[in-house]
Formats: C-alpha cells, structure tokens, sequence
C-alpha cells in the first residue's frame, strides 16, 4: 500500500494500521435513534483498491431503508455494526497494489454497495475498488458532486432501458426527485419531450429542469395526459413508483421502467425493465459520462441540507420526513 504524506499527520506517531476514524453505524434496525458514531479501525486499501479520505456522503432512502430494517433480508450474511451510504466524494490518501501512485491526492465521486462487509461511505475513511471512483475537478463543490453517482447512474441506466428515439415521448413521474430530476435534464439533452407530474409549488422547478409538460398528480394526471397523448405516451420512468397506475399512460408496444425492482411494473402490453444502479458499482466508463454530462452543464446536483456526520440522526429524520428537493449530506472533513 502507498500512502500520501499528509496521512502521517495528527496522529503523534502512531502507525497508520492503528489509527482510527468515526463511522456512523447501527447495530440493529430501527428509527433515526438507533444510529451512533463510533470509532473504527481505519481501513486498508487490498489489490486493485484506492482509500478515501470521505468529504461529503449523501443520505438517501435506500440508506433509511437499510437502516430500518426493509432490507434485511439483503444483509443477513453481514455482521454489525453496519455502515450506510451509497454515493461519496473526497480525496485519495492510498493506494492498494496495483494502483498507479499517480491516484494520490485526487480529489474523486464515487459509489460503493454499502451491503458488504466493510460498509458503506458513512465514515471518515473508505476504501472501495479504483473503477468505481472518477477524478474531479478540484473546484468543485464536494457535497453538491457527492449527489451525483447513485441517481445520475440510475438516470443514465433508466434512458438506456428505455431506448426511445429523438422527438419521442418520456412520462417522468417523481420528476422534483433526485432520480427523476436527473432522467428528465439528460432526456431534454437527448431530444425527447418529456411529460411529468407535480404540484402546482413544484412547476418552476421542473420547467428549469427540462420539463415541457406539467400535469397533476394523482387521477387528474391520467386525464391530462390522455387528453394530448390519446394513444399513450412512447415512455416512462416511474420514479414516484406508482406501478401499473402510470404504466397505463404507455401506448402498447411502448417501454415502462421502474425505479426499483421491488417495484416492478407488469403491463404485457409493455416492454417493462427495472433500474438496478448495483450493476454499475464498477462502471468507470458510465461514471465518466456522467461527469461529463456534469460539466456540459447538462444535470444539475441538489443539496437541500449539508448537516454534520456528528448529526447523522438528523440528516436521517430529514430523508424521512420526505418533501426534500435535492439531497441531505453528510460532512465528515
């Protein structure tokens, strides 16, 4: 393992394999109140791995998902206290075999699975394979930049599912939503029209988002769009997960995607497909386009709150308490 120099500091010559770090960690599912920051072993970077000094990781649903108990049955081979935190940003401080020195000091997005023995990116320190983090631009805004990898590779993932040519027709439903937010940017760039639901509060944040037309949710969206898309719309990503309801707004032969596989739309009219972001945990070249989709000006990240790692039971009574238009994150440096 190679390290940079600035890893020696503060620790008044202790060994860097015993120095320690804060993590934020539960040990058994259930509300805001059973997270704790502890002190942990910092990691090691193994073969083909970089570590990261964490600046910025994001607090998501699937992270309050993970820690109330929904998917426990996805963790049963884990052992506690587990680590949550899908989506990060910070700085490179090592290098495992078989990674160039060169990585050192990047500052870097990236995405780890936090379903795995080591956890997540809810900590001071991370060590996740060189493929899955992206070099950034040292100007930019670590917790705006940490919103990116989960939601813009699902969005990039959701628009390949999709397929539909130029000038076709997108129903984005949860469009206020970061997934949702970010398909329709990346649609508009693509040429398509996109359709999405909202609130009458939420209609200036999905014009500036790309959106070309703004129907009401519930019954009244099934109305409003049938009433300029007799025959169905070419496509949708359901986002807000509301199923075979929005599904029927697809004209046969037409294309339906789900945010989630718990999700899954069945409609035999449709071709139906589910965005499963843990295929790209080790996508470098989706992470690139991503970054250059950020720089083109073409998606914009959202930060609704940035809250201490110290407050981590906060962020997480924020996510749930819904109604957020971008993304809570955690500071750790």
């Amino acid at each position: 393992m190679t390290e940079s120099s600035s890893d020696q500091r503060g620790f008044s010559g202790r060994s860097t394999l015993r120095a320690s770090m804060r993590a934020v960690c539960f040990a058994r599912f259930g509300g805001p109140e059973v997270l704790q920051v502890i002190k942990r072993r910092r990691p090691q970077p193994a073969d083909g791995e970089v570590r990261i000094r964490v600046a910025a990781a994001t607090v998501n649903p699937t992270d309050v998902q993970m820690r109330s108990g929904e998917h426990a049955s996805m963790m049963t081979q884990l052992e506690p206290p587990f680590i949550a935190g899908m989506e990060f940003s910070g700085q490179i401080d090592a290098v495992g075999p078989g990674i160039s020195e060169d990585m050192l000091l990047r500052q870097v997005m990236g995405i780890v699975n936090p379903r795995r023995p080591q956890g997540g990116a809810h900590a001071d320190w991370i060590c996740v394979a060189a493929d899955s983090v992206l070099p950034i631009e040292p100007h930019l805004d670590f917790a705006a930049v940490a919103t990116l990898p989960m939601n813009g590779l699902s969005a990039l993932q959701a628009l390949e599912l999709l397929a539909l040519p130029v000038g076709g027709t997108l129903l984005v439903t949860g469009g206020v939503g970061g997934l949702g937010g970010y398909v329709i940017e990346l649609a508009r760039a693509s040429g398509l029209t996109v359709v999405a639901d909202g609130n009458p509060k939420d209609e200036p944040l999905l014009r500036e988002l790309g959106v070309n037309v703004v129907v009401p949710r519930g019954e009244e969206m099934v109305a409003a769009v049938r009433r300029m898309y007799p025959q169905g719309v070419d496509g949708l990503l359901d986002a807000a997960l509301l199923g075979t309801f929005a599904a029927a707004l697809v004209r046969d032969g037409g294309v339906a995607v789900s945010a989630r596989r718990s999700h899954s739309i069945d409609d035999p009219r449709l071709r139906c497909a589910n965005v499963m972001v843990t295929q790209l945990m080790n996508e470098a070249t989706m992470l690139q386009r991503l970054y250059a989709h950020l720089v083109a000006g073409q998606i914009t990240p959202r930060v609704a709150a940035r809250i201490s790692a110290a407050n981590a039971v906060e962020a997480h009574k924020l996510v749930e308490g819904g109604g957020l238009r971008g993304r809570v994150v955690l500071m750790f440096s």
